[in-house]
């Protein structure tokens, strides 16, 4: 009898540490910068969203786990750095979208380096590619949006006016963006 116990016992364990790894998400907030950029020479524009979620269920790989991600971004929250101008951003251009203070995005589509997103804003969804990367336990995923294509063009024009001095007349309608989500090995289930 306690060669069986002993055997069953050995079994278990063998079992448990043979369980393979897979990849999760981290409870770490995903980073989401944008880039827009104003002037004829078209200067860069850096900001942030301070309050981003996003969902996936853990995976075999990475890949894998892109394919299942989901991400919310809280427009209310961008920041450059500058209050002044955080004001005026979310003023002249967030608070009139449709959907104010909300961002949504759904993978649909992942290969070797690139990845496809719906992206949800001001009442639009558009297919944006995105290129990504996998470093360090993280998925770096960068692509650019034109906010033309998101029918933002009043919104950019009353930005623009806001602006038209410090941005010598051009704001222009491409923004590049970034989300950085941290993933973790975890056991499979």
């Amino acid at each position: 009898m306690k060669k069986m116990m002993a055997a069953i016992a050995l079994t278990t364990l063998s079992l448990s540490s043979m369980a393979a790894d897979c990849v999760a998400l981290t409870k770490d907030v995903p980073q989401v910068t944008w880039t827009a950029f104003k002037t004829p020479a078209k200067a860069g524009v850096n900001g942030t969203f301070t309050n981003t979620s996003i969902v996936a269920t853990t995976a075999k790989n990475a890949q894998d786990l892109m394919s299942t991600a989901t991400f919310t971004i809280d427009t209310n929250t961008s920041s450059t750095k500058d209050a002044a101008r955080d004001a005026n951003i979310n003023k002249n251009f967030f608070s009139l979208f449709k959907n104010p203070g909300k961002i949504t995005g759904k993978v649909l589509k992942v290969t070797d380096k690139k990845v496809n997103v719906a992206i949800t804003l001001n009442g639009k969804t558009i297919e944006v590619p995105m290129k990504y990367a996998l470093e360090d336990n993280k998925i770096v995923a960068n692509g650019t949006i034109d906010v033309f294509d998101f029918a933002l063009n009043d919104q950019l024009k009353k930005l623009n006016k806001a602006c038209f001095a410090l941005h010598e007349g051009k704001t222009w309608n491409d923004v590049n963006i970034q989300l950085v989500a941290n993933t973790e090995s975890v056991k499979c289930n």
